[in-house]
Parts: C-alpha cells; sequence; structure tokens
C-alpha cells in the first residue's frame, strides 16, 4: 500500500465544484458557521499564506486538519506530555481507506493518521500515520514553519472505534483530494509515544490511549485508490 499523502494541485488555489468555503449540497444540514468549519476556514487561510511564502512542509501537513474540520469533526481537547510536561493539544484522526481497481471498487487496505496541534495558528504539530499492524508510515514535527521527520523512537497504536453517519463537507481553498472523499464520522482509538531528534535535545511526545473524534474517508481509485502530498525530500532511512 503506498503511503498515505494526498497528492495536491499546485500552490495556486483551485475552485471547488460547491465554491470556496461553501458548504456541500451533499453534506448534512450542519450549519456553515459550526465550530468545526470557522476553524477549518482558519487553517485553511493559514495553509494558503505557507503556500504563498513557499513553505510547502507547513501547508500539506495542515491539510490533515482541515480535511477533518471541514467533515464537521470537532477536535478533542487532549493532555499531550512533552518531555514529560502535560501540554494541551488539539487532536483528531481519519482512518484512510483505498479501494479496489475494476468496475465496482471496494474498500481495501487503510491506514490510520492522528494529528495533534496547538496555538491559534498552529505552532506546533504532531502527525503520525499507522498501519493496522502498528508500523509506522509516517510522522511529522512541525514547529511553527519547520518540519522535522527524524525520529529517534517510536510508537503507535490505531484502531477503528465505530464509523457511523453522514459527513456535511466544507469546501475551503486548498486543493486537496481529502475534501472530496466520501466520508463517515468515525470514533478513533489511538496513542502514541514518539521522539524527535532536535537540537540540542530530543523532543519526546507521549498521547496516552483516546478515543478521538474523526473520520473515515474513502480514498479514489487514482493512484492505486489512494491520493498522495508529495514530499520534497525523501524519508529518513532509520
Amino acid at each position: 500500500m503506498h503511503k498515505p499523502w494526498t497528492r495536491l494541485a499546485p500552490f495556486a488555489a483551485a475552485a471547488a465544484v460547491c465554491g470556496l468555503s461553501a458548504l456541500s449540497a451533499c453534506g448534512s444540514s450542519t450549519a456553515p458557521s459550526a465550530p468545526s468549519f470557522n476553524e477549518a476556514r482558519h487553517l485553511d487561510t493559514l495553509a494558503q499564506e505557507a503556500a504563498s511564502a513557499g513553505e510547502f512542509d507547513r501547508f500539506r501537513l495542515l491539510q490533515y486538519p482541515i480535511a477533518i474540520l471541514a467533515h464537521g469533526v470537532n477536535p478533542e481537547s487532549v493532555t499531550v506530555s512533552v518531555n514529560g510536561a502535560d501540554q494541551m493539544f488539539e487532536v483528531a484522526a481519519a482512518e484512510l481507506v483505498g479501494t479496489t481497481a475494476g468496475k465496482t471498487p471496494t474498500p481495501n487496505d487503510s491506514v490510520f493518521v492522528v494529528v495533534a496541534w496547538q496555538g491559534a495558528n498552529v505552532s506546533q504539530l504532531v502527525y503520525a500515520v499507522t498501519d493496522a499492524q502498528s508500523n509506522l508510515v509516517d510522522e511529522a514535527l512541525l514547529q511553527d514553519t519547520t518540519p522535522n521527520f527524524d525520529l529517534a523512537t517510536e510508537g503507535i497504536t490505531a484502531s477503528l472505534t465505530s464509523s457511523a453517519g453522514a459527513c456535511p463537507t466544507l469546501h475551503v481553498q486548498s486543493p486537496s483530494n481529502l475534501i472530496n472523499a466520501k466520508c463517515a464520522k468515525a470514533m478513533i482509538t489511538a496513542a502514541f509515544d514518539l521522539t524527535f531528534v532536535t537540537d540540542p535535545d530530543s523532543s519526546e511526545f507521549v498521547l496516552s490511549s483516546h478515543s478521538l473524534p474523526g473520520v473515515r474517508l474513502l480514498m479514489t481509485q487514482s493512484n492505486g485508490g489512494e491520493d498522495f502530498i508529495v514530499k520534497l525530500r525523501p524519508k529518513p532511512v532509520r
């Protein structure tokens, strides 16, 4: 299974079919002023600013919380241990489900995305992707505009607790196929213990097991059932 980075169009904003920052007619009746939509709009503005500044990693990593928020999910305020001290983060999750090729595509393998962010303007973000066997597929620590992919230690688990109910869809300016994927609301149980190599010391982030609000996204058939964010640098060899 390919790594689940969503392939994005060039930095220029693309108009969605239902219009920019508009509630999809195929979504629920949730009002577009719902807290998650307001935060999605704000993070989308931050993503556009990052794109304009050439900060691609900040742009791409913001796509995950944007997509979850834009599907009407409010993140959970959760305590994350940072180097042994408790800090509050907003945390949410997504299951990205691949589909088989052919005339009748069916759900195939899936991966789980867990994302935790801090600060009104996302001054810090921890992102991790795991498969069903708890193998870490991708990770990043974003501090302001500086990404860090270098792990000293890793541990993550995630599983689908429940999935039911249609998602509203707020179309935003960021051209992400995560927004257009078929969506169901979900609860995902997840935990991680990630230590990033930083200068001069390492930074450890620990999320104890939580049942997190999230979405289950059925990805399109393109690219073998998934869409990808193209990374600007190779993943470090550990």
